[in-house]
């Protein structure tokens, strides 16, 4: 017998047109993560029956959920259809706004087990949430949170089913490959800045399956934290103010394989000054949340080949 390797593993995913329903002969794509992935989740109840001899007689299945996160650096050109997942959204012209159309996906892990492999496939998995994390003098990574319908094993690939390899474009930094960033109209010198963009999905149970149906949505919510040095009271004083504005950022490694985040109207939070010590730099830590623009005509947008 064979002991799988973690570094045997192999992620791929095809995109749904039946909820729930691998495609037949399927033309995978392979991603690019580092590490995580959705497990199954059962949940079951144990049986109340009163015995004498005091044991307890079954334990039952009620129903099963698919949920996890895949993480990743950042590359141009992986996950531009998980991106279209999570902003329920085509790419047109090479821009993606937030819109009202659910996508689902078949993802697929593979394990090298020599003689005979292992194959878990899941099912009807949907974009719940993506972050992205840029800090200074780091890489650029991030999350795709799935829920899914169920997982299935088997030993061999599906008839006819192909892979794809990934893009082999760099992984971003943030020291070299962020360009183009303001917040509120300025240029504020930034020391990290989150963003998590969630699609707030539920399960739906019925009666005689044990599985959801296709995941409820509810409103589209982008939200983040902008680390910033000190350097006057005019961004604070705008937190104080309940201000806001833009954020706008480019990144990428290359002319034409950069993408550009729009965030056109962002609200700040109950953000505040950190004075910290006699070592220490004074930051302001702001907290903020992306609400819908009307001359965009969305809350995010984002755009790929960027020159």
């Amino acid at each position: 017998m064979t002991i799988a390797s973690g570094s045997g593993r192999r992620v791929a995913y095809i995109a749904e047109t039946v909820f729930g329903t691998t495609p037949a002969t399927p033309a995978f794509k392979t991603l690019r993560i580092t590490g995580g992935g959705p497990r199954t989740t059962k949940q079951t109840a144990t049986s109340n029956e009163i015995q004498a001899d005091r044991n307890v007689r079954d334990e039952m299945l009620l129903g099963v959920d698919v949920a996890g996160q895949y993480n990743f650096e950042l590359t141009y050109g992986t996950f531009d259809d998980l991106i279209a997942g999570v902003m329920f959204s085509d790419w047109a012209s090479d821009v993606i706004k937030n819109g009202v159309v659910q996508k689902s996906f078949t993802f697929e892990e593979f394990l090298e087990m020599g003689a005979t492999d292992s194959f878990s496939r899941f099912t009807g998995c949907m974009v719940s949430q993506m972050t992205i994390q840029i800090a200074a003098r780091a890489v650029i990574t991030g999350t795709i949170n799935v829920m899914g319908q169920k997982e299935t094993l088997g030993t061999s690939i599906l008839a006819g089913a192909t892979y794809a390899p990934p893009p082999d474009t760099p992984v971003s930094t943030s020291s070299a490959n962020v360009a183009s960033l303001t917040v509120a109209g300025g240029t504020p010198k930034v020391r990290s800045l989150s963003i998590d963009i969630n699609n707030n999905l539920r399960t739906r149970t019925v009666v005689a399956s044990k599985y959801s149906e296709q995941f409820g949505s509810g409103r589209f919510e982008v939200t983040g934290t902008l680390e910033c040095y000190f350097e006057s009271n005019e961004l604070y004083q705008s937190v104080l103010d309940h201000g806001g504005g833009a954020l706008s950022f480019v990144v990428g490694n290359a002319t034409e394989e950069q993408y550009q985040f729009d965030l056109p109207k962002i609200i700040f939070g109950n953000g505040e000054r950190q004075a910290g010590g006699n070592d220490d730099d004074v930051m302001v830590s702001i907290p903020f949340r992306a609400v819908y623009d009307e001359t965009e005509a969305c809350t995010l947008k984002i755009t790929r080949a960027v020159a």
